[in-house]
């Protein structure tokens, strides 16, 4: 096949005014570009570290092999990196939003998220981890004296804002919404998140023993037996060199590395065609078309879906990742349950946020989601377990 192009650069976010604006002005004397800044300023972050202890999909303490948030998000930016690169948009903003677009999610996965929606149900209020993920680089980290947050562009912010999956909904209010779609960038973030997981997934999954390959070939999925009849190809090439465990682990990681790329390839392949009929070809026309210019075609959208939903029904309500789940509730919820009772036992920093007239219930929510699954343990730990060190916690 031909090398994957096509030029979309009178397509792509420019690197000026207002898209590279900040809230807070700075100088210009830093050779870095504004969106590299970005990314840097996201990679030294306080709360990125902290995704390397909070759950994926497997709780972290599980084993080693397991992604994390931080290996997830590191895999987003290699995918989205890619695509800019063949789509010829901004890599430096497209890897600032893949790198950030976890930064507000809850320890312990999924199940951490609806444990803080249903605390804040109660309230009626609404827990959106993009909206949470806008509080992270905005205003909790704090890397400067002169203000609080990271004072990313408002192309990035942007970014955050409109992370849009089958599991995300976008935070698209105000400023963030003046377009019916978010930039390239940004489509290309939301599409890199969807390969990653529906690839890495099914790795550790089978590599979890909670599927084997015969689960997969069993649902005739064309995106899953496409993937799988090549890696044997392939392993009957060199078969001969590995023993049979270990080219039963190598074929997994084929098939892996081959949705990537045949997911990849659908993207390119279906922008092309599109793009060739495309009459639109200005920058505000492009944001305020009514579909993404950026995506899978119907029929690859619609596996990509049954896979995910196979993987929901087989992988994320199974007995085991169940039992994990079942816990974190537990903690995630007795947290939200005694901190709402006292407010002392939060941070000083928090309580000084709530008496200067933020919304408590609130406050405790990004509290907690800024936890990683390590500390919400010890902090349940400490307040419903003590113990000989209930009073060596660092919870931040």
């Amino acid at each position: 096949m031909a090398e994957l192009f096509l030029d979309l650069s009178n397509l792509a976010t420019p690197e000026k005014s207002p898209w590279f604006d900040r809230k807070y002005t700075e100088g210009n004397d830093d050779p870095r570009g504004r969106f590299q800044r970005d990314h840097d300023r996201i990679l030294h972050s306080d709360s990125f570290r902290k995704l390397q202890y909070k759950t994926q999909v497997f709780v972290v303490h599980e084993g080693d092999f397991f992604r994390t948030r931080l290996i997830h998000s590191l895999e987003v930016s290699q995918i989205g990196r890619t695509l800019a690169s063949i789509f010829r948009v901004s890599e430096p903003l497209v890897d600032a939003i893949c790198l950030s677009h976890d930064l507000g999610h809850a320890p312990f996965g999924h199940t951490g998220e609806v444990a803080l929606q249903e605390f804040l149900k109660g309230y009626d209020l609404v827990w959106n981890s993009n909206a949470n993920s806008l509080t992270v680089v905005e205003e909790s980290e704090v890397q400067y004296f002169q203000h609080r947050g990271l004072n990313l562009t408002w192309a990035t912010r942007e970014g955050i804002a409109r992370h849009a999956t089958k599991f995300d909904a976008p935070a698209e209010e105000g400023d963030y919404a003046k377009y019916k779609q978010p930039s390239l960038e940004t489509q290309i973030a939301n599409l890199a998140d969807v390969i990653a997981y529906c690839s890495h997934d099914v790795e550790d999954a089978i590599f979890a023993r909670i599927l084997d390959i015969d689960d997969l070939n069993a649902i005739n999925s064309p995106l899953w037996r496409e993937c799988y009849e090549k890696s044997q190809r392939e392993s009957a090439e060199g078969r001969d060199l590995w023993q049979k465990s270990e080219c039963e682990s190598l074929l997994v990681k084929r098939v892996h590395r081959h949705l990537i790329d045949l997911l990849i390839r659908n993207a390119f392949e279906y922008t092309f065609k599109r793009f060739s009929d495309f009459s639109k070809t200005k920058f505000d026309e492009i944001r305020n078309s009514d579909s993404p210019l950026i995506s899978f075609e119907d029929e690859t959208c619609g596996q990509v879906n049954n896979l995910l939903d196979f993987m929901v029904n087989h992988v994320y309500t199974s007995p085991i990742v169940g039992r994990q789940n079942y816990r974190a509730n537990l903690i995630i919820s007795g947290l939200c349950k005694a901190l709402k009772e006292d407010t002392k036992l939060l941070p000083v920093r928090v309580q000084e946020r709530i008496s200067k007239g933020t919304d408590e219930s609130m406050e405790i929510a990004r509290f907690i989601a800024g936890l990683t699954d390590r500390s919400a343990t010890d902090l349940y730990a400490e307040l419903f377990e003590p113990n000989e060190r209930s009073m060596g916690h660092f919870i931040g």
